[in-house]
């Protein structure tokens, strides 16, 4: 018995411990529900009268949740158990990839910290090249034990590419995420134009309909994750 994603853990146990597959998508799906709740604290958690959005703090929650919903309904769209596992694990080598690289930056930081933190960068440095070939291998022989492409699950995985596979690169969803990583990132000319445009022969602002865009996306996308969970 247990969850669709357990039994593919299961199925991907041909080392011990096995691949967190299963894991690694129910943390994915905690991070989901606490960009939500944070959402809905801002909207909700006021008091009467008082409503006030400040929507430049959204736009990074939905973006972030618009991200790991999508990527949910990715990794788990497909009928096919090897599709399924080649994406978890590539999601899962692309993860390890940012965490060596991140630490390797650690590293060479410490090189202008004085004699002390140079030679504990060092050692980390060394540790982290040791810690990529190993984990790479890791990963490669893991594909190739379960008849798995190796090129696929070690290519990279950008952040976009789960919406753009399942959603289109031309769809609602990617052009919601992009403007939404804009406006993450600090866009001057695009939040001016929200906060200060109207919609044509309307008195209402620009802002708030594309906050109402962006939440009906992130409405669905989230629907569509718990019908691909199921």
């Amino acid at each position: 018995d247990g969850s669709r994603a357990q039994l593919d853990t299961a199925a991907a146990a041909v080392i011990e411990p096995p691949p967190v597959v299963s894991h690694y998508l129910q943390e994915r799906i905690w991070n989901t529900a606490r960009m939500l709740r944070a959402l809905r604290s801002q909207v909700f958690d006021t008091d009467p009268g008082r409503l006030h959005l400040d929507a430049t703090t959204m736009y990074p929650l939905m973006r972030a949740a618009l991200e790991d919903t999508a990527t949910i309904v990715w990794l788990q769209e497909s009928s096919s158990r090897s599709e399924r596992l080649t994406r978890g694990l590539q999601a899962l080598h692309q993860d390890a990839e940012f965490f060596v690289k991140n630490h390797a930056l650690l590293g060479t930081a410490a090189s202008d910290l004085g004699e002390a933190a140079a030679e504990l960068g060092e050692k980390l440095s060394a540790h982290i090249r040791e810690e990529r070939d190993r984990f790479r291998e890791h990963f490669a022989d893991l594909a190739d034990r379960l008849g798995l492409e190796r090129g696929t699950v070690t290519a990279q995985l950008t952040t976009r590419a789960p919406i753009v596979e399942v959603y289109g690169k031309d769809s609602v969803e990617r052009v919601a995420w992009g403007m939404l990583s804009d406006l993450s990132h600090f866009s001057y000319m695009m939040l001016r134009h929200l906060a200060t445009s109207r919609v044509p022969g309307s008195t209402t602002l620009l802002l708030h309909v594309t906050v109402l865009h962006f939440a009906r996306t992130l409405n669905r996308v989230s629907s569509d994750a718990i019908d691909a969970l199921r």
